[in-house]
């Protein structure tokens, strides 16, 4: 499958489509939600837009887990043995087991439009100490998103030609809206199509124009979609807002305005990272996003793969747990969701 470099959001709907199961449906949304700025709160109408029906066929359930230890270093040599997996706290036995170091599929979906200016270019060009610490067989693809997801780079393993194109990126073009979770979902309908191990490093405020109507819904088409997300938040400078006066009325307002939008942002970011079996990162400096990085290179290459049957063919979202010997830290995805019952 050829992609351009530049898909435009219309024809990323047709690519690939996903049904997840029981046939979910996302019902268009329209929402009013703040826009911070550093003098007032902004409003941006999300447009509507449907979303595709996903389903997924889960006859056997597949875990990706990346495993750790205290000093954040992936944990290597486990065995099937080593680990245990738990549906709804039930332990199921593992029907497949792989060490995956194939080659990492990365795509850097990056926050962008006018207000990227108000957090910083550089924090989004600082993704090159990314692609830097990638090894030479991984591929990376440049996806921007605004009112939509537009491709800037394709997913290939070019990874010289990747970083030419990071640092040519515009930020001029775009749109007002940050319409996140649609600008997901598209790109996950997409990435349905490549094969592989795949992970979505999202550089982002964590702002979303249009959240999902249905949560729930979104929440299971970001899991059934089995891409992991590592989000890395741009946010810092635009919370540090500048000095207000002590008795400006509108000016407190907008400050506590921004200061519950920014904790949606976050909240909505480690979610994203928590469900999808990720992690979540607040740099604070350009050290923390060199720190953030690094971890996130080794993090894409290496995890295991697990897999079970379902007991329960019940259509609903069922909790998973998997622990491993030796562990600090397991991630992996949060839930899946169970096939519908037979007719």
């Amino acid at each position: 499958m050829v992609i351009p470099g530049r898909m435009q959001t219309d024809s990323i709907w047709k690519v690939g489509l996903i049904d997840l199961s029981r046939g979910v449906f996302f019902r268009r949304a329209l929402l009013l939600v703040i826009l911070g700025c550093f003098a007032a709160a902004a409003f941006c109408e999300a447009q509507e837009t449907p979303a595709p029906a996903i389903r997924v066929d889960v006859s056997r359930v597949n875990v990706g887990v990346t495993v750790t230890d205290g000093h954040g270093k992936f944990l290597s040599g486990l065995a099937q043995s080593d680990f245990h997996v738990f549906d709804n706290g039930v332990e199921q036995p593992i029907a497949g087991f792989l060490a995956n170091d194939d080659p990492a599929q990365v795509v850097l979906m990056l926050e962008c439009g006018p207000s990227l200016r108000l957090f910083g270019i550089e924090n989004i060009r600082r993704a090159d100490a990314l692609i830097a610490r990638l090894a030479p067989q991984d591929k990376v693809a440049i996806v921007c998103y605004s009112s939509g997801p537009s491709f800037q780079f394709p997913l290939s393993d070019d990874l010289a030609a990747s970083r030419m194109a990071l640092r040519s990126l515009s930020f001029n073009a775009g749109f007002a809206n940050l319409d996140l979770s649609k600008s997901l979902l598209q790109v996950l309908v997409w990435l349905h199509s490549v094969p592989g191990k795949k992970t979505i490093v999202l550089i982002s405020s964590g702002i979303d124009s249009a959240p999902p109507t249905i949560p729930d819904d979104y929440k299971s088409a970001i899991i059934a979609s089995e891409v992991r997300v590592l989000a890395v938040s741009t946010s810092l400078s635009l919370k540090k807002s500048p000095k207000k006066r002590k008795h400006d009325p509108d000016s407190r307002a907008n400050s506590a305005e921004l200061k519950s939008a920014f904790v949606d942002a976050d909240a909505t970011l480690k979610n994203l990272a928590d469900s999808t079996g990720g992690r979540v990162y607040f740099p604070k400096n350009a050290k923390g996003y060199d720190k953030a990085y690094a971890e996130i290179a080794q993090i894409v290459r290496h995890e295991y793969n697990l897999a079970f049957t379902p007991q329960t063919f019940d259509g609903k979202l069922h909790t998973l747990t998997v622990t491993a010997k030796r562990a600090a830290r397991v991630d992996h995805r949060q839930a899946y969701l169970a096939p519908p019952p037979p007719n």
